[in-house]
């Protein structure tokens, strides 16, 4: 029971360090990106009481509708009524977006889709060298994706990249029913899960990402989905709740790599809750996550081997990706630059070997570098931590800007025009939101005995940090655990508005005494 503690402690400390920083910054300032690839980062100032007058506006009218909802009787038929109605809503403004938005695959998306195309034909050049693109060669870990896409054109015709977009929409949905389904197993009051509604109705970085065909939406639908069924696992030990977490979350790191990150939290609590209570059952349900894992990757390069003649490379080494996110480009630190190309496809001509000991020198280099000027380092990790963190939109609108169409006025002018600026606006007094809310989670939970695997979130997210702050930084890739935050930040908005509710109870009490 110590070492359950000591993990319990540990996690807590660490995220109310990372939500305490996360909080701060989104309260005095803010990051945007413009609305292209370019991917250069630019700070604004924030008022900080109206920050707050704000967030405790939205909660007044969060509160205000929970009570309406919760009084009296049928307080779960009206919950039940509330999910219907936010999943109905999800699902038409993602359709309708996708229908307005008219954006088309680009770069990696475009790759990745006439890969899929060319496979379908019996073309596999993709995965040589000889390729012009080389894209699959060089980048063979987007082969889960690649299957996923030829699938749905099997399914509904070559280049039909809006049958992805489509089916992101019922992704955006099942994200939406699954949160709830982790709020109600991390928190037992109602009116978090009331709250947890509202705010996903709100979530438009999610909605607005549904046009982005590449493997964002459907790796979080997993993700999700493995949440929940673990959790669900944990309280009910069914084992139908475990085959449904290992094959949610084997999809979930096939088709996105940085996925690995909820395996492997998987895998690390399971085997402290083994060796804290002894239980074997712990030990064989991480082992069952990790030998799925392992068969089902090498199943798929397998069959893909088979079918098109080619050994598949290894790809350029991923200590290239550490490399390139220690050095300072055009854009925000850390952030893309070239440099897995250059070293990869230029510089040492696919041999990965000389691309590792390129990388491993460049490393040193930086290493040396930040050492010698620490302001500079500190001020390198402070920007590569705001430029992915602290943008609302998480490059919701730069990544999805370029259109195949003509849009009507009202997209339009939510990339361009005065909707756009309310839009982000308003997507930055509701990140601070919900920031705020697992800041107070954390604190009101700090000192409560509670199952270490309602940790998972927060192990989760805390991996996403540390990951992408030695990674290559992205905004787009912090979008996954935003929506993750979401229940916990329910859950510590509603016990806020409880507490304060008694307070005023017992006030009107003794005004009365």
């Amino acid at each position: 029971m110590k070492l359950l503690r000591l993990a319990d402690r540990t996690i807590s400390i660490l995220s109310l360090l990372l939500f305490g920083a996360l909080t701060g910054f989104s309260l005095f300032f803010t990051v945007y990106f413009s609305t292209s690839y370019e991917e250069i980062p630019y700070e604004t100032g924030d008022i900080v009481p109206m920050v707050l007058a704000v967030c405790a506006l939205g909660l007044f009218c969060m509160e205000w509708i929970s009570r309406w909802i919760l009084k009296g009787d049928d307080q779960e038929k009206r919950i039940r009524i509330l999910l219907g109605l936010v999943l109905l809503y999800t699902l038409c403004f993602c359709g309708l977006w996708v229908k307005g938005a008219g954006c088309i695959p680009v770069g990696d998306q475009a790759s990745v889709c006439t890969a899929a195309e060319g496979f379908r034909a019996g073309d596999y050049s993709m995965l040589t060298q000889d390729s012009y693109e080389k894209y699959l060669f060089i980048h063979p870990h987007q082969l889960g994706l690649t299957a996923l896409i030829e699938l749905i054109f099997a399914c509904f015709g070559n280049g039909n990249f809006q049958a992805f977009e489509y089916l992101n929409c019922l992704g955006a949905v099942l994200c939406v029913y699954s949160g709830y389904c982790i709020t109600r197993l991390l928190e037992r009051d109602k009116r978090g899960r009331v709250y947890y509604l509202l705010l996903a109705a709100c979530c438009f970085p999610l909605f607005f990402y549904v046009t982005f065909v590449y493997g964002e939406i459907p790796s979080l639908t997993y993700s999700l989905v493995a949440i929940w069924m673990y959790l669900e696992y944990l309280q009910k030990g069914k084992k139908r709740y475990l085959a449904g977490c290992c094959i949610a979350c084997i999809l979930a790191c096939l088709i996105r790599n940085n996925s690995l990150i909820l395996l492997i939290a998987f895998v690390g609590l399971l085997t402290v809750k083994g060796l804290g209570k002894r239980q074997w059952k712990a030990f064989g349900a991480a082992g069952l996550l990790i030998a799925v894992f392992l068969l089902s990757r090498l199943g798929l390069r397998s069959l893909y081997e088979e079918r098109s003649g080619v050994c598949l490379n290894e790809g350029a080494p991923m200590i290239l990706y550490v490399a390139m996110g220690m050095q300072k480009g055009e854009g925000a630190p850390g952030w893309s630059n070239g440099y897995i190309l250059h070293a990869y496809w230029g510089a040492s001509e696919f041999d990965g070997e000389l691309a590792t000991a390129m990388a491993l020198e460049d490393i040193r280099s930086s290493v040396a570098g930040f050492r010698s000027a620490p302001l500079y380092a500190l001020e390198f990790y402070r920007e590569k931590f705001t430029s992915q963190w602290n943008d609302p939109t998480y490059e919701c609108f730069a990544m999805t800007h370029i259109n195949g169409w003509e849009r009507c006025g009202i997209v339009n002018s939510m990339y361009v025009g005065k909707l756009h600026t309310l839009m982000t606006w308003f997507m930055n007094q509701y990140q601070s939101l919900v920031f705020i809310g697992v800041f107070l989670w954390l604190i009101f939970n700090y000192w409560r005995e509670k199952p270490l695997e309602n940790q998972v979130l927060l192990v989760t997210i805390f991996g996403g940090f540390l990951f992408h702050m030695l990674w290559e930084a992205k905004g787009r890739y912090i979008l996954p655990y935003f929506v993750m935050m979401l229940p916990m930040a329910a859950a510590g908005l509603a016990e806020l508005t409880a507490r304060v509710n008694a307070w005023l109870i017992l006030r009107d009490k003794r005004i009365k005494v």
